[in-house]
């Protein structure tokens, strides 16, 4: 069988979602408006002279590849079409005249995009309903799209491969004189890096004692911005930054911390990834009181719940969890048995796969309307 998506090539999510069908033995294609290669897929480039970063009005000329992707699409023949994000992608779709595909929302696109202007709106709206079925990484931002469609919402997590994000890739003694915490996450202001940087300031000044570490992978627009912040703070000596880092890396990481923190403030983080995979390498994990965050762990359980934007309510639990091994340890097995058990990279995809295949056998019935 066929399947083709609509998406970023060079995105990660895209990558594995193409990577699980792949290795389901599917033919499997990528319309992409950004460069990119996947292993074993075919990825059809549209360069449309626009970087992801520009204007929406830039962005327009999206749309001016319609005709293309309807000649792809009809080249192709695919069984199953997957569109991705639902401002872009999912706009250019139904202005291509694209039939019975699935649409998945990232976050952004729902979150942020309708509330710049009634046209955003009317443009998001115009993507929901011509897609046959809708796909979304949480219950949280299912309801949040329920704002501008009645269609029925499948609920999707991202998946995480639990034999890669592993207690086993912990290479640390258990009494190295090191308390270390931190995050991989881009440096961008809606994940809180700065919060977890005042908070660890405040650890620093209030309990000198705690031999306090911080280690931030990642990259992004604010990477001068926080290192500033950190110089500023006096924090510098103790924070270490890793840049962009891959999968395997980002599992050792997690692996060996103390605590994980996910400290984002905006509800535009649909569902907490980085939260499982910490999980998934039983770490426990500080998350914001941000729904999909709490969606992908157990509050009280796996994690502890703060208020977002709250250094002083986030270095409070830092503290908590360190005055507590214990806990930490218990926290940390039941974040694993979670993660295995209904986030596993494998089950997340089968049911995906089911909800594709049931798609593409009735190619002929209307979509489905929420009761």
């Amino acid at each position: 069988m066929k399947i083709l998506f609509l998406a970023p090539a060079n995105n990660y999510h895209t990558q594995k979602w193409c990577g699980y069908f792949v290795s389901r033995g599917y033919e499997v294609h990528v319309i992409s408006f950004f460069p990119g290669t996947i292993e074993g897929v075919t990825v059809h480039f549209l360069d449309c002279g626009v970087d992801w970063q520009q204007s929406d009005s830039k962005k327009l000329k999206y749309l001016l590849k319609t005709p293309k992707i309807k000649s792809i699409v009809s080249e192709i023949s695919p069984d199953i079409i997957s569109v991705h994000y639902a401002t872009s992608y999912g706009t250019a779709a139904g202005i291509a005249g694209l039939k019975n595909y699935a649409l998945s929302v990232w976050g952004g696109d729902v979150y942020t995009f309708p509330h710049k202007s009634p046209l955003h709106r009317a443009l998001l709206q115009y993507s929901l309903e011509h897609a046959a079925c809708l796909l979304s990484t949480s219950a949280a931002m299912a309801r949040e799209v329920g704002k501008y469609t009645d269609k029925k919402f499948y609920v999707t997590p991202f998946g995480v491969k639990t034999e890669l994000f592993s207690p086993d890739k912990r290479t640390r003694p258990e009494n190295d004189g090191q308390f270390i915490i931190g995050t991989v996450k881009a440096l961008k202001p809606k994940y809180g890096i700065d919060v977890l940087l005042q908070a660890a300031n405040l650890v620093r000044q209030q309990h000198p004692e705690i031999p306090l570490r911080l280690r931030i992978a990642g990259e992004g627009p604010c990477e001068e911005e926080y290192h500033t912040l950190t110089e500023t703070l006096g924090i510098a000596d103790i924070t270490m930054w890793l840049g962009f880092i891959s999968q395997e890396e980002a599992a050792n990481e997690w692996a060996n911390m103390d605590i994980a923190v996910v400290p984002s403030v905006t509800d535009s983080e649909s569902f907490g990834v980085s939260a499982v995979e910490a999980e998934a390498c039983r770490i426990p994990v500080i998350i914001s009181d941000v729904p999909g965050l709490m969606e992908a762990t157990q509050p009280g359980v796996t994690s502890v719940v703060v208020t977002r934007r709250s250094p002083q309510a986030l270095a409070d639990a830092i503290v908590l969890l360190y005055r507590n091994p214990e806990v930490r340890k218990r926290m940390g097995e039941a974040g694993r048995k979670l993660a295995v058990e209904r986030f596993d990279y494998l089950t997340c995809f089968k049911n995906i796969e089911k909800i594709f295949l049931e798609l593409a056998k009735n190619k002929n019935e209307h979509p489905g309307r929420r009761r």
